[in-house]
């Protein structure tokens, strides 16, 4: 009888070190813009793993800037595709999602086509946040 070899399988995250440079990276492009966020980054397991944000940023953006990102980490998809898939009648319950935050500024961080983790921004626009989202993902070339 041959023995039993269990398969393996490997996740890969994104590193601490990674995430702070993607932290501060948000920050700097943030104040170039003139705004002042709140930026955090989680694995691919929605767990946080940095964050920071601009002394004088509202505390609300807080919460939410670690809300994008666990929303974005979680199927992999932008915080913002949520907004239009909850208006199914069928996915408008994950809605009442304790965290669940369907607002731009959530993006997903790939590492050679998989998921290591996502960023959440808050603090400005919903189309400012999607955009410094963008930005520090294509910045620091976290793209599939």
């Amino acid at each position: 009888m041959s023995p039993i070899t269990p398969s393996v399988y490997s996740l890969q995250h994104i590193t601490a070190e990674a995430a702070e440079l993607a932290s501060k990276t948000a920050l700097r492009l943030a104040e170039e813009m003139g705004i002042l966020i709140s930026v955090a980054i989680v694995d691919n397991g929605g767990h946080l793993l940095h964050f920071a944000r601009h002394d004088a940023a509202q505390f609300l953006t807080i919460d939410v800037a670690i809300n994008k990102a666990w929303t974005a980490s979680s199927f992999a998809l932008p915080s913002h595709a949520w907004n239009e898939i909850v208006q199914q009648p069928s996915l408008a319950p994950l809605s009442q999602t304790p965290r669940f935050t369907p607002v731009a500024g959530g993006c997903p961080l790939y590492y050679q086509d998989g998921i290591i983790g996502a960023i959440g921004i808050s603090g400005g626009s919903p189309q400012q946040d999607h955009y410094l989202g963008n930005c520090t993902v294509q910045h620091l070339d976290f793209q599939k």
